[in-house]
């Protein structure tokens, strides 16, 4: 029985990381039944069956199985916590919207010489951001002036000076 648990559980977790999830359940009193967590449970219920009956040959099968049933509920609630969730955290506040931070007031942190290019630092959703820039109007501006993010042209930011 263990060696089904084990190999379902397996099976699930490669079947899970090739399609992923296409219903987002985080957040729901059932995100611990996603697909990944449910195969981490089965594949540790069978692994621990599997050890604790060749171990403990005359146990009785309720123990074993209650064991091994709640050391899979466990490792399928730690790697949840540990992990999935701070992936998951990480991954909706890594990316933003370029467009969106136009007109948002950015300092220089690297000048920006006539008609090159410099570095500005933003704060956008929480989180600061440094990206390349140059002066609209080809001028030179100084570090730690404040400047307005005008447009956004193949990943450079092009600033007026903030009057």
């Amino acid at each position: 029985m263990y060696v089904i648990f084990f190999g379902i559980g397996l099976g699930f977790i490669v079947l899970s990381v090739l399609l992923d999830t296409l219903v987002d359940i985080e957040g729901s009193p059932f995100s611990i039944l996603q697909p990944k967590l449910i195969a981490v449970f089965l594949l540790m219920t069978g692994a621990v069956g599997m050890i604790l009956t060749g171990r403990w040959e005359s146990a009785p099968f309720s123990l074993i199985f209650t064991i091994s049933a709640f050391s899979g509920l466990f490792i399928a609630a730690l790697i949840n916590r540990l992990v999935i969730i701070p992936l998951r955290r990480a991954q909706n506040t890594s990316a933003h919207d370029k467009q969106a931070t136009i007109g948002t007031i950015a300092k220089i942190i690297s000048p920006i010489p006539q008609g090159g290019y410099g570095k500005i630092s933003y704060s956008i959703s929480g989180s600061t951001v440094t990206s390349p820039a140059k002066s609209e109007d080809g001028g030179e501006i100084k570090n730690g002036e404040n400047v307005n993010i005008v447009y956004i042209e193949g990943g450079t930011y092009f600033v007026r000076r903030q009057v």
